[in-house]
């Protein structure tokens, strides 16, 4: 950054403090980034991890003669914009056709879906090239395409709940969880190393795209009831189907990227006790991990789709907050005032639930007294 850009910068800094304290709330005080920061964004070098054979074949057969035929004024940054919009609207498109997670989607929307994954798969593999072909390289542009992939994981997985008709129960939320959780460490992992890894040298994020369009196609031309096929029974007498062994293979490939990135990460501390702080740093995911799993379970369904919902829109805060903190070299986590709200709200939740159940098993006077 120049030196006429830094006193820019600073200019518009200084100018907060005269920001009035009724609307802290709304505009802080104090810049969300420190001068230090900004520096360490300044000179941030991003050093991708391992790329699969996949993404070696898509290289060279289509990602970068895509890339060679785009007009060199079209910005990368508009690419990532492209590619995040065409991500949502695959989960938006899907969540109308089917509100409730189990309908089913129609034909047209499921390739519909299917095909608005693979154009961001191609966008997000393509602004890297398209800005190294214009010389547009920047942080920024890493900032913005790491923290739209964190919200983009979460329409993913939404839509293909509704393509396999989970519901709004444990199986929504499971997925929802499994897949949060190798994203968000691999972004935990690069905090600590410098190294952003997508998965490993043979399975990574690009076979789990094509994973998910292949799920919606498959959804389009054999039909949602495909994904309730028994596959076997339990000693027990509970049947496994293939929506149930598709969350299954999800939790052992999620365990294994996360794991993957727990060790990377961990090898790098020096003393048990940078381990335990670099651990403790995880805490805001698996608080809002547990919020999402016991979510279903605790509440009646009509509560369900806000609480999930709510449980969505927090990941992508945190997941934005660590590829921030990855960059500015910043502490994490900092004040988690939204996720802390998220755990109120669902004790506060409980203790209600609690005592209208408690009224409604209680005799007809004390019940009145109740409510």
């Amino acid at each position: 950054m120049s030196d006429a850009a830094w006193e820019r910068t600073k200019t518009l800094r200084s100018s907060r403090a005269c920001r009035s304290k009724s609307l802290s709330f709304l505009l802080p005080s104090h810049p969300r980034i420190e001068d230090a920061g900004l520096h360490a964004v300044d000179t941030h070098k991003y050093t991708p991890g391992p790329i699969t054979p996949l993404d070696r074949f898509l290289y060279v057969y289509w990602w970068e003669p895509v890339a060679k035929r785009l007009p060199l004024w079209l910005a990368p940054n508009a690419i990532t914009l492209i590619g995040a919009t065409a991500a949502l609207m695959s989960g938006i498109l899907l969540w109308i056709c089917s509100p409730n997670l189990e309908g089913g989607a129609p034909v047209w929307a499921e390739f519909g879906a299917g095909m608005l994954v693979l154009i961001y798969q191609t966008c997000d593999a393509v602004d890297g090239l398209q800005a190294r072909r214009t010389g547009a390289t920047s942080p920024l542009g890493e900032l913005l395409d790491h923290g739209c992939d964190g919200t983009c994981l979460t329409s993913f997985t939404l839509g293909y709940c509704v393509s396999q008709q989970c519901g709004l129960g444990l199986l929504t939320a499971t997925s929802l969880v499994v897949s949060w959780f190798p994203w968000w460490l691999a972004q935990w992992e690069a905090y600590h190393t410098g190294v952003v890894r997508t998965g490993g040298e043979t399975f990574g994020i690009t076979e789990i795209e094509f994973m998910v369009a292949a799920i919606h196609f498959i959804t389009a031309i054999c039909g949602a009831d495909v994904w309730k096929i028994q596959i076997f029974q339990l000693s027990n007498g509970t049947v496994v189907d293939l929506r149930t062994a598709a969350v299954i293979i999800q939790l052992v490939v999620a365990t294994v990227l996360a794991g993957l990135s727990v060790k990377y990460a961990l090898v790098t501390r020096s003393s048990s006790k940078e381990v335990a702080v670099a651990l403790s740093r995880t805490w805001p995911l698996v608080t809002l991990a547990a919020i999402t799993v016991s979510w279903p379970l605790l509440f009646p369904t009509a509560l369900r789709a806000p609480g999930l919902l709510a449980s969505c829109s927090m990941f992508t805060r945190i997941a934005s907050e660590m590829v921030l903190v990855h960059m500015t070299k910043e502490s994490y986590p900092k004040s988690q005032v939204g996720v802390l709200s998220l755990l109120f709200v669902f004790v506060v939740g409980c203790l209600g639930l609690q005592m209208v159940l408690a009224a409604c098993a209680c005799p007809g006077p004390l019940r009145s007294t109740v409510f």
